[in-house]
C-alpha cells in the first residue's frame, strides 16, 4: 500500500510537471495574445513617473555678463538611481523683493514635449536678462522658484544670494535641453 502511494505522488507531480511545461510553451510560444501582454506589462512597468523636486539637484554656472545683458545656466541633475520626466518647458518663477511692487515677468520657451531625466543625463535651461538703464527701469529680483510636474516646488536665490536688478522686460528661460550646460556647484539646502 505504501509503495502505490509513492508511486502515485510520484505519477502526480511528473504530471503536474508536463502539464505547467506544456502551459508554458503555449503561452510563449503559441498563444501570441499572452505573450504580448506580458511584453505590455513589463513596458507599462518601465514608463518613467513624474519628476518630484526630490528626485533632483540643481546647480548653478556659466554666468556671463556684457554692458545690459546677463545670463547663467541653471543644471538638472537626478539622483542615482532615479529616472523621471518632466516638460521640457522650465517650470521656474522669480519673485521681488519685500519692497518690489511690481510682479517679475518670465518668459519661458518649450517644444511642448516631454523629457527624461536620468543621472547619466543631465537638462539645462539658461535664465537670460538684462539690466535696467534706469531707476525707473528697474525690478528688484530677490529669488526664484523651480516646480516640478507633481507640484512640488523649491525655491533658492536668483543665482547669487541678496538682491538682483534687471530691466522691466524681466527674465527668459530656454527651454531645458540634454547636456551638461555649465553647472560649476550644487545648490545647498
Amino acid at each position: 500500500m505504501r509503495l502505490n502511494s509513492r508511486a502515485a505522488a510520484v505519477a502526480a507531480a511528473a504530471a503536474a510537471i508536463v502539464l505547467s511545461g506544456t502551459a508554458v510553451a503555449s503561452a510563449t510560444i503559441g498563444d501570441s495574445a499572452a505573450a504580448r501582454t506580458v511584453v505590455q506589462q513589463s513596458s507599462a512597468k518601465a514608463a518613467p513617473r513624474p519628476c518630484t523636486i526630490d528626485d533632483v539637484s540643481f546647480y548653478f554656472g556659466g554666468y556671463t555678463a556684457n554692458l545690459s545683458r546677463r545670463s547663467f545656466d541653471l543644471t538638472l541633475l537626478a539622483h542615482d538611481g532615479v529616472v523621471c520626466t518632466l516638460k521640457d518647458t522650465p517650470l521656474i518663477t522669480v519673485k521681488g523683493t519685500a519692497d518690489e511692487e511690481r510682479p517679475i515677468p518670465v518668459s519661458v520657451n518649450g517644444r511642448g514635449g516631454t523629457l527624461v531625466l536620468r543621472p547619466d543625463s543631465p537638462l539645462h535651461t539658461t535664465a537670460i536678462y538684462n539690466i535696467p538703464d534706469a531707476v525707473e527701469h528697474t525690478l528688484k529680483v530677490g529669488s526664484m522658484a523651480l516646480a516640478m510636474p507633481d507640484h512640488t516646488s523649491r525655491s533658492t536665490y536668483f543665482y547669487a544670494p541678496g538682491v538682483s536688478e534687471v530691466y522691466q522686460a524681466g527674465v527668459s528661460f530656454t527651454s531645458w535641453t540634454t547636456g551638461l550646460g555649465l553647472g560649476q556647484g550644487e545648490e545647498a539646502y
